[in-house]
């Protein structure tokens, strides 16, 4: 195998996802979104709070972190331009989690305690 085969398939796969339907739909919600800027920087925050808090929140105010998660997600969720970003966001890490899962499961590597 030449060494550029795997760096053409990566090619090949991004752009795969660039033409995606997930990908496209999350790109026209993103722009629709962008028009908005007060709006897109109250959901950006939500998406790095909602991030520190799945990868570094402590348990013991997690409770009281989820809560106000939970009510400033219902605040912004009624805007129908922040849940279609946020759904099509949703699509598209689903379909990169899938992505990412069958290129694991493709390679038969032995990794301890798994």
């Amino acid at each position: 195998m030449e060494p550029n085969t795997i760096e053409e398939s990566i090619k090949g796969l991004l752009e795969a996802i660039k033409e995606s339907p997930e990908y496209l739909e999350f790109q026209k919600q993103s722009n629709i979104l962008k028009k908005k800027p007060e709006l897109k920087e109250r959901v950006d925050t939500f998406r790095a709070d909602n991030y520190k808090v799945q990868n570094e929140c402590d348990s013991d105010n997690l409770f009281e972190v989820v809560e106000q998660m939970g009510k400033e997600s219902a605040e912004l969720r009624r805007h129908p331009e922040v849940n279609a970003y946020l759904d099509a966001e949703l699509a598209l890490c689903k379909m990169m989690q899938r992505i990412c899962i069958q290129l694991g499961e493709g390679i038969d590597i032995d990794v301890p305690g798994m």
